[in-house]
Order: C-alpha cells, then structure tokens, then sequence
C-alpha cells in the first residue's frame, strides 16, 4: 500500500474521540453539508443573475431582446435575497465549523477531501 493511501486508512481507522452525542455530531455534519451545498447554488444563481442583467439590452440579430424586460427585472429583484441567503450559509458554515472543531468532529477541508 502506498504511503498516502496507508495514512488515510490509518487515519480512519483511529475512532473519533468527541464529547458530543452521536445525534448531535450527525446534526452539525448535516448542517454543514446542507449549507456547503446551498452555497454552490447561491452562487450558480448570483453569477446568473448578473449575467443577466448585464445583457440587459443586448439583443439576438432578429433585433428582440436576450432576455425580456420582466426577467431582467426578477433577476435584480431576485439578486439581493439571493446575495442575503449566500451570507448566512456562509456564517452558518462558520458557525459549525467552529462546533464541529470544538467537539473533535472532522469535516473535509475542501471539495477535495470528498
């Protein structure tokens, strides 16, 4: 076994040492999870938004409209709620985190640790 792939495995092998309940530590890792997910989307539909209403007026060579004058107006309206609920996924994010290191509880450090 190579050196990574055995320090993994040892790793995971050591049981983790947490004061908290097993309920409580699948509550925050679920917190954690839903909110890291939630951003993904928050930031699919910002970048989204903005590209629309950047395209504003720009129009097809038919000379219509990219995006009808009511959808650009729904994507401003619609950025603002969206940008509110990024940043509270990302103090909720914080939040566990800060938890989840208190109690001993592991969590992936980046999308790559998956």
């Amino acid at each position: 076994m190579n050196t990574a792939n055995h320090a993994a495995f040892a790793d995971l092998s050591r049981p983790l040492l947490s004061p908290l309940p097993l309920a409580e530590r699948e509550r925050l890792a679920a917190a954690w999870r839903m909110a890291s997910q939630d951003i993904a989307d928050d930031i699919r539909f910002i970048r989204q938004y903005l590209k629309v209403i950047a395209e504003k007026e720009e129009r097809l060579s038919t000379g219509t409209l990219v995006h009808g004058r009511a959808y650009v107006e729904a994507c401003a309206a619609w950025l603002p709620e969206t940008v509110v609920r990024y940043l509270r996924n990302v103090r909720l994010i914080s939040e566990c985190e800060a938890a989840m290191i208190t109690a001993g509880v592991r969590f992936a450090q980046s999308s790559d640790a998956w």
